[in-house]
């Protein structure tokens, strides 16, 4: 279960839990960090940072919750700042003060899987997010393959076709340099031979994004794995 959320509203008529909580802190780069804790029974949804200022919430993502899993229901919360203290997590129920404490990269396959998940699926506003706690999930894209029927994404000149209708806001190509991740800079749909857009790239950050050999759709609410084929 992951989800992507605003800032929080006001904090004056909400409840506080009594306790810190602690919380396990993996800094990434960017000034980004992943906060994992342990869940309470209530199951809160997380809607935003309270506190500190200049640290805010990009996406998050419960783990743990089928029977049997060990360590019981974790959230991980995918921050843009890192917190040097206390952090105040805003959610639907009560806030929730977590203490953090530096860890190393301890995530399980599961863990990194539904992160990947998450940040995939945080919309234009996740990106930066996605770039800095991106080692985090690099191990897990190789799990996210194309159904029979996705779209496929096929070289043209300095850009590539899409087939199909749907606009993406960005993609992530691997390529023999590396992972890119690329904005969607125009999309000119053609209906000659097939649906199809025509995509121009702004490049994001990583390797260049041209030679791709596998890929992901990145849209608003979600991502599609791609089929790549040759032109």
């Amino acid at each position: 279960m992951s989800a992507a959320y605003g800032a929080s509203s006001g904090t004056a008529a909400r409840r506080m839990s009594p306790d810190p909580t602690p919380g396990r802190l993996l800094a990434g780069s960017r000034n980004t960090a992943l906060l994992r804790f342990p869940l309470p029974p209530a199951l809160p949804i997380p809607l935003g940072i309270a506190a500190p200022e200049g640290v805010t919430l990009a996406t998050w993502a419960f783990s743990g919750l089928e029977e049997g899993d060990a360590g019981g229901p974790v959230c991980l919360l995918a921050l843009e700042g890192t917190p040097q203290g206390d952090l105040t997590l805003a959610t639907h129920f009560r806030d929730i003060p977590i203490r953090p404490e530096p860890a190393s990269d301890a995530l399980s396959e599961a863990e990194r899987l539904l992160l990947a998940r998450a940040l995939l699926s945080a919309g234009p506003t996740g990106v930066s997010a996605l770039a800095g706690l991106f080692a985090l999930i690099e191990p897990a894209l190789s799990t996210l393959m194309p159904a029979a029927d996705a779209p496929a994404l096929i070289p043209e000149g300095p850009g590539y076709l899409l087939t199909g209708t749907a606009i993406p806001h960005a993609l992530l190509v691997h390529t023999a340099a590396g992972w890119a991740c690329a904005r969607i800079a125009t999309g000119r749909l053609r209906f000659a031979g097939g649906a199809r857009i025509a995509l121009t790239l702004e490049p994001l950050w990583g390797a260049p994004p041209e030679g791709a050999r596998a890929g992901l759709a990145l849209n608003a609410h979600g991502f599609v794995p791609l089929h790549v084929r040759a032109a």
